[in-house]
């Protein structure tokens, strides 16, 4: 008897399991589009993702004037508990600061102001104006005390551009997992965090563009499998300004306060999650080939594909994963 109720148990299972339906929910948020494929008996979680997206912004988005995180950068909070997403967020990018020796910081803000402001051009540009606003930058002026992050000088400013959408990311994964859903694809602006497989155990794959300015059709340079894991891409192939001849990428260098020099083209990097990939990934663009490849190798939780040019032009791939 208890064999034969043991071998219902299992067939109620499997007919479970095969029920499972493919779902969808799409939309519009910071300025691109999100996809959400999971599978589930059928139920739609369309609302409950908008929901938490308006959340994110409510307290992340820099281009809204009353979410948190612009009134912490005028100076217009007050000190009670600071939203969880805030300090998850400047925790993990203190924590890729201290990893990338200062090059990734999220106190870049007024001066990629200052940048656009002067539309990227260097000429009669007194250096004394840099560092007039390097003054305000550096993540040692953010501070942790009593449980909230504070400001050492009133005009440092948080731009969390580089890590939030890949935050954004794991915060809808976290979600699904919570409704007991573990078969999931999680993209936002091309940031992306896998869980599981298909229902056909199909795992699930994507691909990186090849980098180019003419590559208006994004044409592949390989395609890879997640397994569990998240993706963020960062790239100056597209975005580069050009100063006496030489290009430089859209990263900025925290550290000298100017255009970041690069041989990296294409920076993918692979994690546990998407704020740390999507974070690292910037990183790998200002640290340059050498020096990216060094990080990525040196935390055993970490896979990146970069795509670099060499001293003769000649563009490679170095790709640390195996699949």
């Amino acid at each position: 008897m208890q064999k034969i109720l043991t071998v219902f148990a299992i067939s109620i299972l499997l007919i479970s399991c095969s029920q499972e339906r493919r779902m969808q929910a799409t939309g519009f948020t910071q300025g691109t589009t999100y996809s959400v494929i999971y599978f589930n008996q059928g139920t739609d979680h369309q609302y409950q993702i908008d929901s938490l997206l308006l959340a994110f912004d409510r307290v992340l988005s820099t281009y809204q004037e009353s979410s948190y995180i612009s009134k912490w950068n005028k100076g217009e909070v007050n000190d009670l508990e600071q939203p969880a997403m805030f300090k998850e967020v400047v925790k993990q990018a203190k924590k890729v600061n201290v990893a990338s020796d200062g090059l990734f910081d999220i106190t870049v803000s007024p001066l990629m102001k200052f940048w656009f402001e002067r539309d990227w051009k260097t000429a009669e540009l007194d250096s004394s104006e840099v560092d007039s606003v390097m003054q305000f930058v550096g993540l040692q002026r953010v501070e942790f005390v009593d449980g909230n992050f504070t400001k050492r000088d009133s005009n440092v400013q948080l731009d969390v551009n580089a890590i939030a959408q890949g935050y954004s990311v794991d915060v809808l994964s976290r979600y699904l997992e919570s409704k007991g859903i573990f078969n999931y694809l999680v993209e936002i602006g091309g940031e992306l965090r896998a869980s599981g497989k298909k229902p056909n155990d199909e795992p699930w794959k994507v691909g990186i563009d090849q980098p180019s300015s003419e590559n208006l059709e994004h044409e592949l340079a390989l395609s890879v499998e997640l397994n569990n894991e998240a993706m963020a891409t960062s790239g100056n192939y597209r975005k580069f300004v050009e100063i006496n001849g030489q290009k430089f990428g859209h990263t900025l260098n925290a550290k000298t306060g100017y255009p970041a020099r690069t041989d990296v083209l294409s920076a993918t990097v692979f994690a546990p999650d998407c704020m740390t990939a999507d974070a690292y990934a910037t990183a790998c663009m200002a640290l340059g080939f050498d020096r990216a490849k060094a990080l990525i190798e040196s935390d055993s939780q970490l896979n990146a594909v970069l795509i670099y040019s060499d001293a003769s032009g000649k563009v490679n791939t170095w790709n640390s994963r195996k699949n």
